[in-house]
């Protein structure tokens, strides 16, 4: 059996750090290439619509980092591939109109009517959205963004050159794949010629379950892209129990096949946790904060709740005067949330106070978690709550939202607060601000009890299922 894990998302990666997706996907493949030899990697490459075998030493250097962490390079045996998989034309082209239109609203929003005027505003409005429609029949009727299709003619079959896996093998997708037209045909085309078994990994359902939290192209196409990750799997994985119910209660309401789901449990051992946990000294990051600070670590994002902490530390701020403590937002900023950045900016009660930071290195998370006060999570909705498993296994005390996921998360060891109710939030942080003696003996009972989830832990847990799902095969066979 050989083990092929998808590194489609992984193999382009061009930003400076790696964000919630990809650092599970680096955290298990990295866990996995200590433990496994029969494991394989390959892209799915959207100009050719075909999978090809990639070579650990072909990703980027910061997923490279990653992986290796204070481990060896290792080599699998195969030499690096030559090409380097793009976005096909009509993604590209899909992209560029969607950005400009979120660009010139944005303008829009920001100069109303001012420098147009009434009448040339309006109409630009209209053709946009008109261009959008458009993009969107387009997309539909090219590649069949709708209702899920599970064999599309154009992927009924491929070539037997062109198909990847044998029989007996298992195929693992942790990936954020939802922008790649024919992922799922192809992925499908492969194993069902091959006779070869899928495990995908559906963190979660909020663009499928809460359109409003994303674009309104969004919510279509990844919408048919986890029904058919749902068609395509022998078996699905999710991170937390919550989800797992979510799913379940998603495949029965749509009709979809039923599948068996397993709750898969992310490590919580970020890579700089010696650094942020030891007493070598850390280098200054890029923004040093003026005095005490609690840190709020996620993307910018409405369900992650940045309003409400916004609001609470303006009544801290009225409250303590030059003692309320500076709250860093370290995260890049996502949708709908341009208003509620100006107001952090301009609100004269809260400026400098709270403070966005964004592309922060490893290093300077590090000495962010070493030095903060506390760590805060108000999210309203998760898959799982990676912050604050975090922020546990770093030692440091946690006040969080009681939604969705979170309680999973945290267990007994975070103070929690409904995510809607201000006051409830506000009375923890105030208290985290005032009674440092209350913190440091949370932090000591976190020290002292919490377990944390390394990643070896969770791919040791995928390895198992992965064997256990390719062993289908062979009991049949010796049946």
């Amino acid at each position: 059996m050989t083990l092929w894990f998808d590194v489609t998302d992984i193999h382009n990666w061009t930003h400076p750090h790696l964000t919630g997706i990809q650092r599970t996907s680096v955290g298990v493949l990295s866990e996995l290439l200590a433990i496994r030899k029969d494991l394989q990697l390959f892209v799915f490459v959207p100009s050719d619509n075909v999978l090809r075998p990639a070579e650990v030493h072909s990703l980027p250097e910061i997923v490279r980092d990653c992986i290796f962490r204070e481990k060896p390079p290792l080599s699998h045996g195969m030499a690096p591939i030559s090409y380097t998989p793009k976005a096909s034309f009509p993604t590209r082209v899909r992209g560029y109109i969607f950005r400009t239109s979120r660009s010139l609203k944005a303008s829009f929003r920001r100069q109303p009517r001012k420098w147009l005027g009434p009448e040339i505003t309006d109409a630009l409005k209209e053709a946009l959205k008109a261009a959008r429609n458009l993009v969107r029949a387009i997309w539909r009727k090219l590649f069949g963004i709708g209702p899920v299709r599970t064999s599309s003619p154009a992927f009924n079959s491929v070539s037997a050159e062109s198909v990847l896996f044998k029989r007996g093998d298992v195929c693992i997708s942790l990936s954020a794949t939802w922008g790649l037209p024919h992922y799922g045909d192809t992925i499908a085309a492969n194993t069902h010629q091959s006779g070869a078994k899928c495990i995908n990994l559906i963190y979660d359902l909020i663009p499928t379950l809460y359109p409003q939290w994303v674009l309104p192209d969004h919510h279509v196409f990844i919408t048919a892209w986890v029904r058919q990750q749902i068609e395509n799997a022998d078996l699905i994985l999710t991170i937390s129990e919550f989800q797992k119910k979510e799913i379940s209660k998603y495949i029965a309401d749509q009709r979809l096949s039923l599948k068996p789901i397993e709750f898969v449990q992310l490590g919580d051992n970020p890579n700089f946790k010696a650094s942020a946990t030891g007493d070598e000294p850390l280098p200054l990051p890029r923004f040093v904060p003026d005095r005490k600070f609690a840190i709020f670590v996620s993307t910018i994002d409405v369900r992650k709740n940045q309003g409400l902490l916004y609001h609470v530390w303006c009544r801290l701020a009225e409250e303590l005067g030059s003692q309320c403590p500076q709250l860093l937002l370290i995260g890049s900023e996502h949708l709908h949330v341009s208003d509620i950045l100006y107001q952090i900016r301009t609100d004269s009660r809260v400026r400098g106070l709270v403070v966005h930071l964004r592309n922060i290195t490893d290093k300077e998370l590090a000495w962010y978690y070493r030095n903060c006060a506390f760590t805060i999570y108000p999210s309203i909705y998760e898959g799982w709550g990676l912050p604050i498993s975090e922020s546990l296994s770093l030692g440091r005390y946690c006040i969080a939202g009681n939604r969705t996921s979170l309680p999973e998360a945290g267990g007994d060891f975070v103070d929690y607060f409904d995510p809607f109710d201000f006051a409830a939030c506000y009375k923890l942080v105030y208290r985290a601000v005032t009674d440092p003696e209350y913190v440091r003996q949370c932090e000591d009972r976190i020290r002292t009890n919490y377990v944390p989830h390394t990643w070896a832990m969770t791919a040791a847990h995928i390895s198992e299922i992965v064997d256990r799902v390719g062993g289908l095969d062979r009991q049949a066979a010796i049946g």
